[in-house]
């Protein structure tokens, strides 16, 4: 028989999106195991939307109790009136210390295109979205070549600034932020060693590099207008 329950994983239900006061298109489905992995029933769980002025709210109850294969489904999902991206944590029981979870779920408020006349636009959002996507796979094979330059022009760097002339090596580091690609100097060069840094390819002001952990890996899919448009 299945032990106590010991953690919640997620099932299905996000990454999704759904337009303001819309109902999104999934319930948000989790499982619940014991310590051994086996699946268990009868397990309340509980769902709550985070974050100041919530991005949603359940149609039913908060609450949603697993099946005979340990699988618990939310009720339907509505989403707010504000577009914004928010997080549903789903617990074990009440929500108080030491319950166990959450299992998260990340979910958007957001409005598609204003289409006058959806049969028209769709094809012609599929005729663009072709080439864009492959102007985008340019832009990342771009960049990855982009950003091996950039580490091997900031090797080049360390010799002439372990000889003392950080003039020469200042007047390098800027004709090379003057291409506008941005990347982040070594730390300490003008006749101090140093160790490469990590490039920050595409920044828009050297000094305030882009976040590139910010990456967007959701499939095209998850959009309300890719779902439309059956985009790949």
């Amino acid at each position: 028989m299945p032990g106590s329950p010991a953690s919640i994983i997620p099932v299905s239900g996000a990454p999704q999106r759904a337009a303001p006061n819309a109902q999104f298109q999934q319930p948000l489905v989790v499982k619940v195991l014991d310590a051994n992995g086996n699946l268990v029933s009868g397990v309340t769980v509980t769902l709550d939307p985070k974050g100041q002025g919530a991005g949603a709210r359940f149609s039913g109850a908060i609450t949603a109790v697993t099946d005979s294969n340990g699988i618990a489904t939310s009720n339907a999902l509505i989403a707010s009136a504000i577009p914004k991206q928010f997080v549903v944590e789903t617990w074990i029981g009440p929500i108080v210390a030491g319950a166990v979870g959450p299992a998260s779920f990340w979910l958007s408020v957001t409005s598609p295109g204003p289409w006058t006349n959806p049969s028209q636009s769709i094809p012609a959002i599929q005729a663009a979205w072709t080439p864009a996507k492959a102007q985008l796979a340019a832009v990342q094979a771009a960049s990855l070549a982009l950003a091996n330059a950039l580490a091997t022009f900031e090797a080049s760097l360390i010799p002439l600034a372990n000889l003392g002339v950080g003039d020469v090596v200042e007047w390098l580091q800027t004709n090379a932020r003057r291409s506008r690609v941005g990347f982040t100097p070594l730390p300490g060069l003008g006749g101090v060693q140093a160790l490469p840094t990590a490039i920050n390819v595409m920044a828009i002001d050297p000094a305030k590099p882009r976040d590139l952990t910010a990456v967007d890996q959701r499939p095209i899919g998850s959009t309300q207008t890719g779902t439309l448009c059956q985009l790949s």
